[in-house]
């Protein structure tokens, strides 16, 4: 089973294999690209065009403005703010409504536009109003249209998709209380210890890969840091989208029964 190609979480970085043991062509896939700052949105909110020096308000027999002219030779349409959060969607990892107010606030307002924009590039965007979370993903091929994929994927191993399913849960769980969902990356590693493989004797070597996964899931986001604490992370709402209710059921089906499959061995 695979997931749906979503350019936010592993598309400007990429998540380091632990190792060519234990991955499978079943595992599912997270995007991937070219290399680009995962601090464009993460660093601050969005600066509105009001908020701009020498911003103007332009009538409509006006020409493009200082809100539309941002550059020598600049043909685009959009206003800069709205160009801002089309490209904090394209960057990644997501949008996030209650860290970044002022542009979800943008994107709520020019939703129309921005999909169109991204259905240009055969991109469509994801949004969750209840938890104020959006992304955009790889349109899925239909019928004979020939849909050129802009995003790339990388599969996952094995630990870090037991790693995902993991915090998948405690997402569910911290979300039925209305909660944001927490967790030390200690508590993430020790879980992980229950797919550890039996054969296996070098403790050593399965401890690195346990910590390299909660590394790759900082990277592309699925696990934020919490200011002032060294061990503690939040779950990226934007979870609940990449894995739904009932894909979660069944990956989860399908790793408990690996689980216990090595279980039996030891």
């Amino acid at each position: 089973m695979e997931l749906r190609d979503i350019p936010a979480f592993l598309r400007k970085q990429e998540v380091v294999a632990e190792s060519p043991e234990g991955a499978s062509e079943d595992e599912p896939d997270l995007t991937d690209g070219d290399a680009a700052s995962d601090e464009f949105m993460v660093s601050g909110d969005l600066v509105l065009d009001s908020e701009l020096p020498g911003a103007q308000a332009a009538a409509d027999d006006t020409p493009l403005t200082s809100d539309r002219v941002l550059f020598p030779g600049d043909r685009g349409e959009l206003r800069g703010e709205t160009r801002r959060a089309l490209v904090a969607l394209l960057a990644g990892p997501s949008v996030d409504g209650e860290r970044q107010p002022k542009l979800w606030l943008v994107l709520k307002r020019d939703e129309a536009v921005l999909r169109s924009r991204l259905s240009d590039m055969f991109l469509e965007l994801t949004l969750d109003e209840e938890n104020q979370v959006a992304f955009v993903r790889q349109v899925p091929q239909h019928g004979e249209t020939d849909i050129p994929i802009l995003l790339r994927r990388q599969p996952l191993t094995f630990l870090q998709s037991a790693g995902l399913l993991i915090l998948r849960a405690a997402l569910a769980s911290a979300s039925a209380a209305g909660q944001r969902a927490v967790i030390g990356g200690a508590e993430l590693i020790a879980d992980l210890g229950a797919y550890e493989d039996p054969t296996k004797s070098d403790k050593a070597s399965f401890a690195k890969k346990c910590a390299a996964v909660v590394e790759a899931l900082k990277k592309v986001s699925i696990l934020r840091p919490i200011p002032g604490s060294s061990d503690r992370f939040e779950v990226s709402p934007t979870l609940a989208l990449l894995l739904p209710a009932e894909q979660l059921e069944a990956l989860t089906r399908t790793y408990e029964r690996l689980r216990l499959e090595r279980g039996e061995r030891r």
